[in-house]
């Protein structure tokens, strides 16, 4: 996988959740000595978004986090003072994964557009959050948030 494409793809989740979240992201791999994220339950639930896009590449993002994080930032977000509902939550996330996606594109390759579909998103299981690992056709970069792990996966097309 390119390299300037991993480094917009950090910059692009970094800037989106530092100014619309003021949640600053950590870089995580299990090689790099830091203990895994805790709370770290196979019961715990999460949020899977992912959203296409077309241009000089063509392919598909998604945004894996846990439930309850995706929960805080959702109320803060829209300054609820109760916790916010499953739907505006999985909103919220659908919206963040067509930010960074916007985002990530601005900063990659400035000349061409790209077209992104409608983004998706649902409440899924822990163990539907590892899916496969990096290939060639596929990125995948996890960062700590709040001592919870994110994890962004883009997956190339032909």
């Amino acid at each position: 996988m390119d390299n300037e494409l991993q480094e917009a793809a950090v910059g692009a989740i970094s800037h989106v959740f530092e100014t619309m979240f003021f949640v600053f992201l950590e870089p995580y791999t299990p090689d790099s000595g830091d203990p895994p994220p805790s709370p770290w339950s196979p019961d715990e639930h999460w949020l899977k978004s992912s959203l296409g896009f077309q241009g000089n590449l063509r392919g598909h993002l998604r945004l894996f986090m846990p439930f309850p994080l995706a929960q805080d930032l959702a109320t803060n977000f829209l300054g609820l003072e109760e916790e916010a509902s499953e739907q505006q939550v999985i909103d919220m996330t659908k919206e963040i994964t067509n930010m960074i996606c916007g985002n990530l594109f601005s900063r990659y390759d400035r000349v061409q557009g790209y077209a992104l579909t409608i983004p998706e998103a649902e409440v899924i299981g822990f163990g539907e959050s590892a899916g496969p690992g990096p290939s060639p056709e596929r990125l995948r970069l996890d960062f700590l948030a709040e001592d919870q792990m994110i994890r962004i996966e883009i997956q190339m097309e032909d």
